[in-house]
């Protein structure tokens, strides 16, 4: 493993936003052929048309969400790097089996509850990821809070930087 995923993730997104930024450039030539944007701004009047030409593309849209994707592995990665450093074998091990158990069941009943709309499945995805994403912090913290629970020679350091996932998990859940 001689390259880290925070690497990978970091030239993921930046080749996801060169990528969205080409496509926005040509669709924002397509508008300036249109004369739906004069001198470099939109008519308050235009801005409906123009933002519907610009989302109105299959591929802007991909690119916009494997963008948006991109930035949430990244910010991801970040803090599980700022919160845990480098995590143990078991602790992988243990994370990516509530990761599979997780979206195998909230995945399998999904189509089940919402209507079949792009729009409400996109909304319930965009929800059970972040839901996901916290619920996987918050066992990380249990999990080394465990370890450290066990480990006589453990620094007052690594408590604070769990307990701080456990206190940035409950700021945001008091966001939500």
């Amino acid at each position: 493993m001689g390259v880290s995923y925070l690497a990978i993730s970091v030239g993921s997104t930046a080749l996801s936003f060169v990528g969205l930024q080409y496509q926005a450039e040509l669709s924002l030539d397509k508008l300036r052929s249109n004369g739906l944007i004069e001198e470099g701004s939109v008519n308050l009047v235009n801005a409906n048309d123009a933002m519907g030409l610009l989302f109105g593309s299959y591929a802007t849209t991909a690119l916009l969400a494997n963008f948006l994707f991109n930035v949430f592995i990244l910010v991801n990665l970040c803090l599980k790097s700022i919160f845990f450093a480098d995590l143990y074998p078991s602790e992988t091990r243990k994370l990516v089996e509530r990761l599979v158990n997780y979206v195998i069941y909230k995945g399998t009943f999904l189509p089940l509850v919402i209507p079949p709309t792009v729009f409400q499945v996109g909304l319930w995805l965009i929800w059970l990821t972040i839901m996901c994403s916290l619920k996987m912090f918050q066992a990380l913290a249990r999990d080394r809070l465990e370890r450290l629970n066990a480990s006589p020679s453990a620094q007052p350091w690594t408590y604070f930087r769990v307990y701080s996932a456990l206190l940035f998990v409950l700021s945001i859940d008091l966001f939500w």
